[in-house]
This record gives structure tokens, C-alpha cells and sequence, in this order.
């Protein structure tokens, strides 16, 4: 690895960071980028080398295949813990027969096979690479990295047994990182939470700086549980939930240089010398969520508060990413971008010459005008938490939005041209029949805007519902059955993981959703048909004084309906959520009897939707189209 520029000319220790399947192989690891780049300006003789072996399982499984593979967490846990646990093949390989019904995987999966192969792989690349000329291993672990990390961590061992090794990463979150310990003798240090400064510090311990094991770097004592200690760096709130104390992590973001992905081209080079593609790579705009209200979610334990970095700083990270690497697709890593920056940002993307292409992930009030800035400054994909499309459920899910906020956002990103992903969370403990129905109400009237994709609740270890179950209605919490289908008893004995098994109406709830998951397909099937896939299926132009309106429904002739003067100006007065009182006072000409039977019509025809006494306009502007 070519790490040339690394602070000082004499290298004082050596360290190797990696990064095993399944990251997205057309990116490489900002954990692992961020990391060296930050060493490096430490200045202190720390050379860091990274290594993006999945690259090379990309390569060997076919992109198709490993990117297939790489959705689904438990066929990707489950082919590495064939490597490490023998024992468990046929429950693993029962279960990945399960998954694969659940999967768009390209023709045939023979688990064997692919287990040969990355067994095969594993020996070569542990092999072919000097790790005796490294003081310090270190491995980024987050989902469904666990077991590819320790099959390598094994290999690696096996050759050169002295090496340590320190695990971190999202996956290392307090109560699961310090499990690890105890449960794989193979691993010598954990990094709970944020990364930068306490492996830093480690550095410093085996470069003989200091004798103090740093804060949130655990080392392995097969005598106690080393988890005596961690009180002294956590804040335990009043919901059980426990936070890392400040002084553990940076200040700020403004201390990052931008990340260092040398390394990753270098290999890229090498591997896809006959396959060459431009890749897209990740930044990282803020850490944590300044929302965190989701029940739900489990996202941010390893790190506390939110922080962000300047939009200057952004842009000038941007620039310089730019020109090192030649490319102009990014995705940013953020659970939520900061709103004043991420506005600041985008308009200065706007003014540049530069066809930049940005993935973010946004929430649901980052629509209309807000969402046309971003598109204007690159903004063309787009995941949002949906969620739900039932008031109820979304009050439950604390997502602090409506109904007509999501389905608002589904419209405003199709006619801005953003592609807008998101789920709908089935299952969730306590749902309703009214929940269930609402949903398959309002998915009458989505069916016009890029399909969501259904995901079946998990309980998450660190979230609200996990923390507070019987308010949930959970009555059990334990190990996820999946989790018994890969690890052996040995090691569930050990370990936390964060995805967790519940016991309260799972059976209820499955059943309960399924008319859900049966639309939401016949969803996806609908644009997958679809003939001219250019022009959205709910369009309108306007003449002026009247509106065209465009409609495709399933196994239906094209529509177009004409609204005339009054008509045009109350179906564009909707495109923003108006209750019935509002109408009546904007259109005092028309009584209240003809004015709701004219919006009775639209919503019968599908045009526009309803809920109570309020209204939403469901086509698009075509723009001409």
C-alpha cells in the first residue's frame, strides 16, 4: 500500500486497518479512510495502511451475486460462520435457503460452493500480505462484518499469533463490543465507540508513549468480565439507555481531514484491472441524529450527541475528493444531514461547474422547496423513513411526521427527480387492524410514486422499545432465532448481539401484515411492467387556464382528465395539505356541498388523497414531459 505522506519521515509504528465483506464494493470504508487520514495528521510516525479484501470477494462471486449477498445480513453472516463454526452448516445452510426465498439473487446459490470459495479466498489473502511487519491489526466491524472479521482474525492468528488485534466499529457498541472479549480469545483490544482518539492512544501505548490503556480500549483478561470498568465512560439515563460521556470522543468534526482512500484505488486497480469503474465514494457531513426519537432505531449507540461539520468544510472535503480521485458521485454516511448546513451546502453545489450526483439520507420535512434546492445542488437519490403511512403507527414509531407528510415527500422527490427509497416497517409489536388498513388505504394512493420496500420489525439492543418492552407490548426478550441457527451455544453464552429475539404477537403481527406485503409487491410489479418508464404514471401539464392530467393505473387503458378554471386552481391550491375549512375560506364562491363533492370526485378518481377532512394533490408537474 502506497501510504506515502503520513506525518513524520521516520515510521515509529506500523498499522494495518481492514475492512472484510460486505461493504458495497463499488465503495470504499470511510471508517477505514477517516481513520488513517486522521492518524496521519497526528504527525507522529504512525504509518496506517489500509486493506479492502471484499474487493477481491466482489471479484471472484461476480458483482451481481456478492452485491445480492451483501443486502441481506444473515446470508452474509451466515456464509463466513460456515468458515467459523463447522459445526453449524446445516442450520446455517438452512437458513440461508430461507433468506434466498426473500432475495432478488442472480440464478442458483450453491452454499457449499460459495463457502469453498471464500474459504479459498481467505487462505490466499491471509497469506499474501506482510502482517509481521505490523505492530497492530485492526479490523472495522460493522453489520454483517462480525464473522468475515473473525475468519480472518482466525487466519491471520494462525500465521502470526503475536500480532494484536483491536476490533472497533459500529457492531462494538458498548454492551456487544465488550462481549466480543469474552467470547473469541482471538481478539486482544475493543474500541467501544468512536474511533479516532482512542486508537490513537492505543498507538501510543504500543509505540511505548505511555504506559495507560486509553479510555473505550478494552483489553482481553480471560479472568473477569472486562466490562468491570465501563461505568467510569458511560452516563446511564433515567430509560436505561447509556450514553458515552463526552470528553470520549471529539469535540467537533472540524478536526477531520478528509478521508484517504489512496489504499482503496490502489487495490481497485489491481483486481478490477479488466473490469475498471468509476466509484462512488462516502463523506461524512455529521455523526449521531438530531432527531433520535425513533423507537425503533439502534443507529447511534456508539457515539453521544450530534455533531456536524461546517458546510465550508464539506465543500472543501468535496473539492479535494474531487480532484484527488476523479469522481463526482458521493453518499453521504449521515443518519440525518444538519438542516442550516446541509441548505448552505447544496446551494454552493448549485453555483459550481461540477455534475455532482449525492445519495443522502433525509427525513420527511425535507421536502418541496427545501428538497428542490438539494436536487438543485446534486442531490438524485434519496433514502427517507417513511415508515408507515398510518397516523397511529407513526405517533408509536416516534417519527414525528403524518401520513401526508410521506406521501408529500414520495410526490415532491419523483417530479424533482430524485429517487427516493424507503420501508415500511411490518410487524411492529401492537399494531391494529385500523394501522394495517389504513396502510393498504393509503397505498391505493401511492401507487403512482417509486415503490417502498416492506421491512419486517427486528428489535434493535439499545432502542427504545428494547429498553421499555412491556410498553410495547413485548413480554421476552432473547436471542434471535437466526442468531441460534449460525453461532453455537458456546458462544451465545458469551455474547450480545444487537439484533434481538422477542416473544409477545409476532404470529398475530405476521399475519396481520401480510395483505401489506402482498400490495406492496403487486407495487413494485406495477412500475416493473410499466411501458414508457420516462414519464411518471400521475402527470399534469398546465395550459393556464386548465390542467391535463395523465394517469396509468394497473391493467387499465391511459387516462386524462381536464380540470377547467376553478377546478385547476383548488387541484393546485392541494399541492400543499389543505383542510376542508381552508378550501372554504380560499374559495368562498363555491358552497360547501358542491366544493366537497368535487373533491370527492378527485379522490375517487385517485387524484387526489384523503384523510378526515384534509387533502393532499397526488400528480406531478411534467414539466412538458
Amino acid at each position: 500500500m502506497d501510504s506515502g505522506g503520513q506525518g513524520n519521515s521516520q515510521t515509529r509504528l506500523k498499522v494495518a486497518l481492514v475492512a472484510m465483506p460486505w461493504p458495497i464494493f463499488n465503495r470504499p470504508s470511510v471508517q477505514l479512510a477517516t481513520l488513517k487520514s486522521f492518524i496521519a495528521a497526528s504527525s507522529e510516525g504512525i504509518r496506517v495502511d489500509t486493506w479492502h479484501p471484499y474487493l477481491e470477494v466482489a471479484k471472484i462471486l461476480g458483482n451481481d451475486q456478492y452485491h445480492a449477498i451483501s443486502q441481506n445480513i444473515w446470508i452474509s453472516e451466515a456464509l463466513y460462520g460456515a468458515i467459523c463454526f463447522p459445526e453449524q452448516l446445516q442450520s446455517q445452510e438452512r437458513l440461508v435457503a430461507a433468506q434466498l426465498r426473500k432475495t432478488n439473487l442472480p440464478g442458483p446459490f450453491d452454499f457449499v460452493g460459495v463457502v469453498a470459495k471464500l474459504v479459498d479466498h481467505l487462505g490466499v489473502w491471509s497469506r499474501k500480505i506482510d502482517w509481521s511487519s505490523y505492530d497492530l491489526i485492526g479490523f472495522s466491524v460493522c453489520f454483517s462484518q462480525l464473522l468475515a472479521t473473525l475468519a480472518a482474525v482466525r487466519s491471520i492468528k494462525a500465521l502470526h499469533p503475536g500480532i494484536p488485534v483491536v476490533l472497533g466499529g459500529s457492531i462494538c457498541a458498548p454492551q456487544v463490543g465488550i462481549s466480543l472479549l469474552m467470547a473469541f480469545p482471538e481478539v486482544d483490544y475493543i474500541i467501544t465507540g468512536e474511533g479516532e482518539l482512542p486508537l490513537l492512544q492505543l498507538c501510543r501505548v504500543l509505540a511505548g508513549d505511555s504506559d495507560k490503556l486509553p479510555d473505550r480500549v478494552y483489553k482481553a483478561n480471560r479472568q473477569e468480565v472486562p466490562s468491570k470498568n465501563l461505568g467510569r465512560h458511560l452516563i446511564q439515563h433515567k430509560d436505561q439507555s447509556t450514553v458515552f460521556r463526552q470528553s470520549d470522543q471529539l469535540k467537533d468534526l472540524s478536526c477531520l481531514p478528509a478521508p484517504d482512500y489512496r489504499d482503496y484505488f490502489a487495490e481497485l486497480k489491481t483486481v478490477f484491472n479488466d473490469q475498471p469503474f468509476i466509484p462512488e465514494l462516502p463523506v461524512e457531513f455529521s455523526r449521531g441524529c438530531w432527531w433520535g426519537k425513533c423507537t425503533f432505531c439502534n443507529l447511534n449507540l456508539q457515539w453521544t450527541g450530534y455533531r456536524a461539520k461546517s458546510a465550508l468544510q464539506m465543500i472543501n472535503e468535496i473539492k479535494t475528493l474531487t480532484a484527488r480521485y476523479g469522481t463526482l458521485d458521493f453518499s453521504f454516511t449521515d443518519n440525518v444531514l444538519p438542516v442550516a448546513e446541509a441548505k448552505l451546502f447544496f446551494a454552493e453545489m448549485a453555483d459550481t461547474p461540477c455534475d455532482f450526483r449525492f445519495f443522502a439520507e433525509i427525513r420527511v420535512d425535507q421536502r418541496g422547496e427545501r428538497l428542490a434546492a438539494m436536487a438543485a445542488g446534486g442531490l438524485t437519490m434519496a433514502q427517507a423513513g417513511i415508515e408507515a403511512l398510518s397516523d397511529s403507527l407513526l405517533r408509536r414509531l416516534g417519527k414525528g411526521a403524518t401520513v401526508f407528510d410521506n406521501i408529500a415527500l414520495l410526490r415532491d422527490a419523483q417530479e424533482m427527480g430524485v429517487d427516493l427509497d424507503g420501508n415500511l416497517i411490518t410487524e411492529f409489536p401492537g399494531s391494529t387492524q385500523t394501522e394495517v388498513d389504513q396502510t393498504l388505504e393509503a397505498l391505493d394512493f401511492v401507487l403512482p410514486f417509486r415503490p417502498l420496500v416492506t421491512a419486517s420489525f427486528f428489535l434493535g439492543l439499545g432502542s427504545l422499545v428494547e429498553r421499555d418492552p412491556k410498553q410495547y407490548g413485548v413480554r421476552r426478550v432473547g436471542v434471535h432465532p437466526n442468531i441460534k441457527r449460525i453461532f453455537p451455544k458456546s458462544i451465545l453464552s458469551n455474547h450480545n448481539f444487537l439484533i434481538l429475539g422477542w416473544q409477545g404477537d409476532r404470529q398475530q403481527q405476521k399475519k396481520l401484515w401480510q395483505p401489506v406485503v402482498d400490495r406492496v409487491e403487486a407495487w413494485g410489479r406495477f412500475h416493473r411492467q410499466r411501458r414508457n418508464r420516462r414519464l411518471p404514471p400521475l402527470t399534469y401539464r398546465d395550459g393556464g387556464e386548465f390542467l391535463i392530467v395523465r394517469q396509468e393505473l394497473p391493467d387499465q387503458a391511459i387516462f386524462h382528465h381536464r380540470l377547467r378554471g376553478l377546478s385547476r386552481r383548488i387541484y393546485l391550491h392541494c399541492r400543499e395539505t389543505k383542510d376542508l375549512a381552508e378550501l372554504e375560506k380560499d374559495f368562498p364562491a363555491q358552497n360547501r356541498e358542491r366544493l366537497s363533492a368535487f373533491l370527492a370526485d378527485l379522490v375517487r378518481k385517485k387524484l387526489l388523497f384523503s384523510m378526515g377532512d384534509k387533502f393532499l394533490a397526488l400528480a406531478v408537474h411534467s414539466h412538458g414531459r
